[in-house]
This record gives structure tokens, sequence and C-alpha cells, in this order.
């Protein structure tokens, strides 16, 4: 080939690349610097070529230097050898899993009950491939790394983590326990300390990071993750507080209470300690109703009731029974004392006692006491009804009455005290009409003593008339009763005491009742008076009556007037449709 064609080829194709809008300048200066680089880049290529061959040729059947397994270096070493390193290495942690720490200090588990078991042929072949598989880009890359720095290979291992699992869940169950609490206990006169003792819980999540750790890097050894748990209450608490109970028990106490002397003993006074736990500290103190219970000896000795004075009644005399002043420890003031005064070291204590006065002294007594006859009043039973049953039923309810103390000012209720009896079934009225029912012959009862008290001058607030005259007692002067809706009360409005007496005279036929009291200067006289005389609609009689009253005091009238009207039916036969009026006579 001559120069001339070259020139002419070069002369054509600079024409097309001008065509092609390309300046030759600077396609003659590329192509200048393709053949610059392209010397370097062969020698380069040529050097890499000459390091691989000679990089194969130096780890020929060895693993490629900077190869690890764990923390364990294999670069250099054949299969062979790297089999046998990786088992020296993990010659415990294919035998056993250690975990240290913990309450028991190590506790030891055979791999294969952990799960683990470690593939250590698997692993050295796994670390050998490094920079021999894949493409030769990988392959190039893996041994740069390896020449330059470090390639890690993770151990090939069977571990079935939910195995490891339940071993420490089950270790847990057997380390895990409460901390236990310091206690003070009383026995009698000695206390007695149970000392505390820390508890401990094992953090299972925390543990089984670690054998995670340990399995990976083939130590096979892990810790015991947990956590110690302080007692509440200290046995150093718990020796303070016995210290303050033993003060309290350093003697027998000692009492007194107007020369007379009691003790108590230290196993008592431990007996009344008490000893509560709260905020980590234990306080110490008295219990006031378990000292009270064992100074029951001395309350009983020193505390009385007061007696109120009464009234004897023997026929006609009346003889006065003697008050006696009550005595009350108080409790406050000696349990108070005694609470504090024990853990300070005393042991003699003065017996607060107050003293309990009755409301009726003797001599209060003596001066109300009732000495005079006020008044008396008497009915005849003879004149009505004398059945058996009637007139056992008059003694039934006289002597409910009889000797009954009415104090001054106090309210005299006839049925608060005949009414819880019982009575026989006899003739009553009711409805206006005759029947038979229970307690006929009360009225007659409440009626006589209902005079007795007017006559005595006593001040009456609750009366009933009866539903019609009757014959035993003059109208106006009756009252009648009925269980729970009609009563006879009257007022003490003396100066003193009064006495009731009632009874029956089976041998005159009549109902007596009389008052005793003291002489106030009050007389009473007492009168009746039939006013009107008309019929009913069915032309039965029907009466009004107006009782008069004259009371004088020392002789002066100090009332003289109306006390009351009433109107009383006629009294009909006993039928069924007869009209209904709910004032009983009996």
């Amino acid at each position: 080939m001559s120069l001339k064609k070259v020139a002419g080829r070069d002369t054509s194709r600079r024409r097309r690349e001008r065509a092609r809008g390309l300046s030759w300048e600077g396609s003659g200066g590329s192509g200048r610097g393709v053949r610059r680089f392209a010397g370097p880049l062969i020698i380069a290529l040529a050097a890499v070529a000459v390091l691989v061959a000679l990089d194969y040729w130096m780890n020929a059947g060895r693993i490629y230097r900077g190869v690890e397994v764990g923390d364990v270096a294999l670069g250099g070493k054949t299969p062979e050898e790297a089999e046998e390193i990786v088992l020296r290495r993990a010659e415990g942690a294919l035998e056993r899993v250690e975990l240290r720490g913990g309450p028991e200090g190590e506790v030891s588990f055979s791999a294969r009950r952990m799960g683990v078991d470690y593939k250590v042929r698997q692993t050295v072949e796994a670390a050998y491939a490094v920079g021999r598989e894949g493409g030769i880009l990988e392959r190039l890359g893996e041994r740069l790394r390896a020449a330059y720095g470090t390639v890690t290979i993770e151990p090939r291992v069977d571990y079935r983590r939910e195995v490891a699992r339940q071993r420490v869940e089950e270790l847990a169950s057997r380390l895990d326990h409460p901390p236990r609490q310091a206690e003070v206990n009383v026995y009698g006169s000695e206390v007695d300390v149970v000392g505390s003792r820390e508890g401990y819980r094992l953090d299972v999540e925390a543990t089984m990071r670690s054998i995670d750790r340990a399995v990976e890097d083939m130590s096979g050894e892990a810790r015991l993750v947990g956590r110690v748990l302080e007692p509440e209450y200290t046995t150093a608490e718990a020796e303070r507080a016995a210290e303050r109970a033993r003060r309290a028990l350093g003697g027998q106490l000692v009492l007194t209470y107007e020369g007379r002397r009691w003790t108590v003993s230290p196993a008592a006074v431990g007996d009344s300690l008490e000893i509560t736990a709260r905020d980590g500290e234990f306080r110490v103190g008295v219990d006031r109703e378990r000292l009270r219970q064992n100074l029951s000896g001395v309350y009983a000795a020193i505390n009385q009731e007061p007696v109120e004075a009464g009234y004897e009644i023997s026929g006609e005399q009346i003889t006065v029974t003697p008050s006696r002043t009550g005595r009350a420890i108080q409790d406050e003031k000696l349990l108070g004392a005694i609470a504090e005064g024990v853990f300070e070291g005393r042991r003699e204590y003065e017996i607060p006692v107050a003293v309990d006065r009755p409301e009726l002294t003797t001599a209060e007594a003596e001066r109300l006491k009732p000495t005079d006859l006020l008044a008396t009043y008497q009915t005849n039973y003879l004149t009505y009804d004398d059945s058996p049953g009637r007139v056992e039923n008059l003694e039934i309810a006289s002597e409910a009455v009889d000797g009954t103390l009415l104090a001054p000012g106090e309210v005299f209720s006839f049925n608060e005290l005949a009414a819880p009896l019982e009575y026989h079934d006899t003739k009553v009225i009711i409805n206006g009409r005759v029947d038979t029912a229970e307690g006929g012959g009360l009225c007659q009862v409440s009626s006589t003593l209902y005079m007795a008290a007017n006559l005595a001058g006593l001040d009456v607030i609750e009366r009933h008339p009866h539903y019609a005259e009757l014959p035993y007692i003059r109208p106006g002067f009756d009252a009648t009763v009925w269980f729970g809706a009609l009563d006879m009360k009257f007022k003490n409005t003396s100066p003193g005491y009064i006495l009731i007496r009632e009874w029956v005279d089976r041998s005159t036929g009549t109902v007596n009742a009389a008052i005793y009291g003291r002489p106030s200067g009050i007389e009473v006289d007492m009168r009746s008076e039939k006013v009107s005389e008309t019929v009913d609609e069915e032309g039965n009689p029907v009466t009004t009556w107006v009782t008069y009253q004259t009371v004088r005091k020392n002789g002066e009238v100090v009332f003289d007037g109306v006390l009351h009207k009433d109107v009383y039916k006629y009294l009909k036969p006993a039928a069924p449709d007869a009209p209904y009026d709910e004032r009983p006579v009996n």
C-alpha cells in the first residue's frame, strides 16, 4: 500500500466526516488519545491477570486470606486445617451451652437440649467457596475484599430457637422467686424477727438474645440476664421495730387506784402490741381494745353501774331502796397513757376513774316518796257482767297496772301496760252492738283508774267515751280503750312520785283504784249531768251528758267548769247489718 493511496483514503474520509458536521481536527486528536491510553490499560490488565494467576497459584487448595468464620480467621488454611480449627473453636459450643450469672452462678445445658447443632463441614465449605463461585467479577470482588479487608462467613448451624426458649422458661420457673419480706412477731413476752431475702426475676427475652449471640459467634457462652428484687421490708427495719417492742416488754406494769394495786405481765402487754407494716416501715403500737381485754380484771374490780334509788311496796307501806354511785375507768386516759408510756419505760400508772351518780339518789327518793292517799275510786262489775272470763280479765288488767310508780312529769299509758297480755273472750260491744271478743272488761279497769286520776288532781291527756251508757259507771266518768287505737293517758303533775294501786275484790264485786303521792293541797270534785235526750232516725234514744270539774288548791278554787261533753247512743242487739261506730263498749 502506497502513501498516496492512504492519503487519498484519508481525504475521502475527511470529506465524509465534514458532510456529517464533524471536525477532522477533533477526530485526529481522539485517535491519538486512544492510542495514548491503550498501552497502559493493556499493561494494567496484564498485571491483574498476572496477580490473579499468582493469587490462584498461591491460594490453590486453600481458603483465601481475610476469610473468617465468626471471629475465627481461616485464611490460608486448607479445608482440612480449617475444619480442625473450627472444631477446636466450637468444641465447647458443640457439646454444651453455658449460661453464666443469675442466683445459681452457672447453668449448663447440652447443645442438643438447647436445640443447637453446628454444621462444621458446611461452614468450612462456605468459607472455601469465597472467591471461587459465581461470575468472574463476583469472584474477583470477593478476593479483593478478602485481600484488603475481611469476609465474614456466618457459621452453618441448625438452631431451633423455640427449643432454647423452652429451656430458658423452665429455668425461669425455677429461679424466679419473690422477695421475702422481713417480719416482726411477738410471742408472749418474746420478740422474734424473720429476716428479709432478695427475690429474682429472669429476663427471658434478654437471655435469649445473649444465647443467640453465643450461637452466632460459636462461643457457647451466654449470660443469664435477670433482675434482683429488693424486699420492701428489710431485716434492718424489722430489727428497729423489734427493739421498740422489746422496750415495751421490759417489765410488768403496775396499776393503782385508791390504795389497791394490780399488775400486768409482760406477756399480757405483748398480747396487746400491734405491729403493722406500711410504706416500707414497721409501726409498733398498742391495740387498745386488746389491752382493754387484758385489763378486764381491773375493769371488773373498779367499774360499777350506778343504781337508782327505788321503792318497795309491801301492802300499804312504801320503803326506799338505796341508790349507789357508779364508777367507770376513763378508757381514753388510761389506755392512752399506757400506749404512750410503755415505749418510754414507764411501768406505774394511776387509774383515772370517773364518778357516775344516779339520777334518783336515796335522799331524793325519800323526798319524793309517796306518803299520802291522794284519791280512790271503785266500780261494781256485778251491775253489768260477772262471768268468770270477764272477772279474770278485770284481774289481769288490774295487776298490769297495780304497783306502777310514776315520776314527776312522767306520762302513764294504760295500753302500754295492758296490751301485751292475753285475755279471755267475753262480752264486748263492737260497732254499736253486743258481741264476743278478747279483752272484755278492760274498759271498766281503765274507767275506774281514770276517775282516780282526776280526783288526785292529775292532768288527763287522753280519754275517750264509750258508745253507750254502761251500768257500772256514771256517764261522763268512763274511759274506753282499744289497743292500737284508743288509749287512756294522764301525766303526773304532782310534786313527787305517785304510786298507782288497782285490784279486784271478788267479795264485793268491785274494781278499786287508789293513787298515793305527796300532799299537794289539791282537792277535786266531779259531777255529770244529762243535758239532752233525743232519738235517732230509728227512734232509739240518744243522750248528751256534760261533766263538770271543780279544783281547789289549798282551799281556793282554781278551776270550776266543764271538763267534757259526751253523746251516748242506743245499744242494739247483735246483728250483722248493724251501723258501724268505732267506739267499743266493754
